[in-house]
């Protein structure tokens, strides 16, 4: 938690979420998931072929979380959301699919849905943000084994491609109009990237599904302020500097209430 709030002092993009919390009167949850057999704290998502993943039942346990807080804060259950990147993105996928009666919304960044996939269907229609870099050299964005190295490959799963994940929960939600797109104003052109932006909206209950296609970019959030430095890139691919993704995902969050 420590890591993606910048309480370490280093470069953060969910940093912004605590802003925004204050602004608006959100409450954060900001949990830790277990440690894996690769011993990195993680969540248990769908990929069934992900070995990774620690086993435990993290849909209950952040589940739960929310039911123990909401009895001892003024907590609007019916404006739950939840939002992740890579391993965290995909746990929010599971979280839509499994206990989708019980969140709004959910936002996943640098995830998409898993090729082999262990969890139930969903019985719900969800309203589903996706913000995924075109060059994303850990999770491909046209689908593909997970991770980096070989050992990765073995080990971490495989996902579908991020057009394949849109048109999973434009299915769920039954959303069959089409997007309408927007190229979001490039305010940083030394970052390498654009961002195009799919919006589609008439789902069951106001449901809609919003894909951020960040082109050029990799494994990385989207942050105007918080900019990752290049060792880091060197790893995950480039940084988009045009959008502040935490805005990006209340502004989605706030419209689905």
């Amino acid at each position: 938690a420590d890591v993606m709030t910048g309480e370490n002092n280093k470069t953060a993009p969910y940093k912004i979420w605590l802003t925004i919390a204050d602004r608006e009167g959100w409450i954060l949850l900001i949990p830790d998931g277990e440690f894996g057999s690769d011993n990195y704290r993680g969540w248990n998502d769908c990929r069934a072929n992900a070995t990774t993943n620690p086993q435990t039942g993290d849909v209950k346990f952040l589940n739960d979380l929310i039911d123990t807080l909401s009895e001892q804060y003024p907590i609007d259950k019916s404006r739950i959301y939840a939002h992740g990147t890579s391993n965290g993105g995909n746990m929010a996928f599971r979280l839509a699919q499994e206990s989708g009666e019980k969140y709004r919304a959910i936002a996943a960044v640098v995830a998409a849905m898993p090729e082999k996939n262990k969890c139930d269907e969903p019985a719900t229609p969800v309203s589903v943000l996706v913000m995924n870099g075109t060059d994303d050299p850990i999770l491909p964005y046209h689908g593909g084994d997970v991770g980096r190295r070989k050992s990765d490959k073995r080990e971490r799963g495989s996902v579908i491609s991020t057009p394949n994940t849109i048109k999973y929960w434009l299915a769920n939600n039954g959303i069959t109009s089409k997007p309408s797109v927007q190229l979001r104003h490039e305010k940083n052109k030394r970052d390498g990237g654009t961002v195009k932006v799919e919006h589609y909206f008439g789902g069951v209950n106001d449901t809609e599904v919003v894909l951020y296609e960040v082109r050029g970019a990799g494994h990385t959030e989207p942050s105007l302020s918080e900019h990752y430095r290049r060792l880091y890139k060197l790893v995950v691919g480039k940084q988009n500097k045009d959008i502040e993704m935490a805005e990006e995902v209340w502004k989605f969050f706030d419209r689905n209430n």
